[in-house]
């Protein structure tokens, strides 16, 4: 019975000890955080700043009237081209006629008037000069003589005059291009700009050759974008198309921030692109996007923008010290123990990626560069081929320095 009894009491001890050995795998396999992780490779990124806009022509002139009058001629229709002085509207010359008319007769008698004081001034000068004429005499006739000069410009001037403001009632195109816009009809009255009144905008005649696109970029991006950076240029009306252009203008002043209900107050700066390739059909005031091309890089190190983290720097080095079996447990917030001249030290953050190195998550600082959508440039701290923890973003929210992790690669299975 003894030696039975001895049997069951070692039979049960090795289970209790085996039973023990599983609940601790158990334990250390639960400790184990799930992550998504791939090797750092090379690739080419684009760096690139997305921008909305309008197209627009880059000559683009807007054809007002320089006086009041009738439209009594309007020989074109929207969408006509036109070439430089062909007629594009003629105004009721009327009033104008007569008034030149009525300028040119009062030239014509004060140039008379004018001959007829240089006569009477010829006349008392030479006698003046022999002590036949007096002195009052002399002075009249050079005061009548100033005078009648002076009527005669001015009379010249409003003959001038009226004959520009007559020219003015045909006006004609400045520049080869297409009517984009026409905004009045025969018989309509047109009135000239003034200071607090724009004036008539009869048409808009714009040079279609050359076509820029105008965008809105915000100002976090706009420090990238610099002058003759390409672009490519998507058009609404034109899909699955894609036109190359080239920045030509960078806005240094911010545009008047929008406002509207539930919307945030936003600072925008203009850009100008000029479109490389010919588009037929094009319009001004089609929309655009722009994605503009602000760096490149090739074959070099990079990897998922998600990957890069800020941790705590004083917490790391803290978290080095402790003994292996606390290492981990880095605080993502300041220590309040921590203090400078009574209070708490500033958090100071470091940028950096979680490499697996023995089956642990170490973190590792790194120095950045370039990134498009995806990936971000690595200029320093990793090497090809080292295991980087991409995923999942919660997870890498909450990770904690040289915690034991269960990898992941990109298209495997855990294992």
């Amino acid at each position: 019975m003894k030696t039975k009894t001895k049997i069951f009491i070692g039979a049960g001890a090795g289970l209790v000890v085996l039973a023990l050995v599983l609940v601790n795998l158990k334990r250390s396999s639960s400790s184990e955080v799930k992550v998504e992780a791939e090797k750092l490779a090379r690739t080419d990124i684009v760096s690139i700043v997305t921008a909305n806009g309008k197209i627009k022509p880059r000559t683009d002139v807007k054809i007002s009237a320089n006086i009041s009058a009738q439209i009594i001629e309007l020989p074109v229709e929207e969408g006509d081209r036109v070439h430089r002085g062909r007629l594009l509207v003629g105004l009721d010359p009327g009033r104008y006629r007569a008034a030149l008319d009525q300028a040119k007769a009062q030239l014509k008698l004060e140039k008379a008037n004018l001959e007829q004081a240089e006569q009477n001034f010829n006349r008392i000068k030479p006698l003046f000069e022999k002590n036949l004429a007096s002195q009052e005499q002399f002075d009249q006739s050079q005061t009548q003589l100033s005078v009648v000069r002076a009527r005669h410009e001015a009379a010249q001037h409003s003959m001038e005059q009226a004959e520009d403001d007559l020219a003015k009632t045909r006006i004609s195109s400045p520049i080869d291009g297409v009517v984009s816009e026409l905004n009045a009809e025969k018989g309509e009255t047109v009135i000239p700009g003034t200071m607090n009144n724009p004036g008539t905008v009869i048409m808009t005649v714009s040079d279609l050759s050359a076509i820029e696109v105008e965008v809105d970029v915000d100002e976090t991006d706009i420090a990238l974008v610099q002058l003759e950076q390409t672009a490519d240029v998507s058009v609404d009306a034109f899909r699955d198309t894609t036109f190359k252009g080239r920045v030509i203008e960078v806005g240094s002043a911010a545009l008047a921030p929008g406002t509207g209900l539930g919307q945030e107050q936003v600072t925008n700066f203009r850009v100008k692109i000029l479109l490389l390739d010919k588009v037929a059909g094009i319009k001004p005031g089609m929309t655009a996007t722009a994605d503009i091309i602000t760096a490149e890089r090739k074959n070099v190190l990079a990897v998922p923008i998600q990957a890069v983290v800020l941790r705590d720097s004083s917490a790391l080095v803290k978290a080095k010290e402790k003994d292996k079996k606390d290492t981990g447990a880095f605080a993502s917030t300041p220590n309040p123990a921590s203090s400078e001249n009574g209070k708490p030290k500033k958090k100071k953050e470091m940028e950096g990626v979680f490499v697996i190195r023995g089956g642990k998550a170490v973190f590792v600082p790194v120095a950045v560069g370039v990134a498009d959508q995806q990936n971000i440039e690595v200029l320093s701290g990793l090497s090809e081929g080292d295991m980087v923890i991409t995923g999942s973003y919660k997870t890498l929210r909450t990770l904690e320095n040289e915690a034991k992790v269960k990898t992941e690669e990109k298209g495997k299975k855990a294992s």
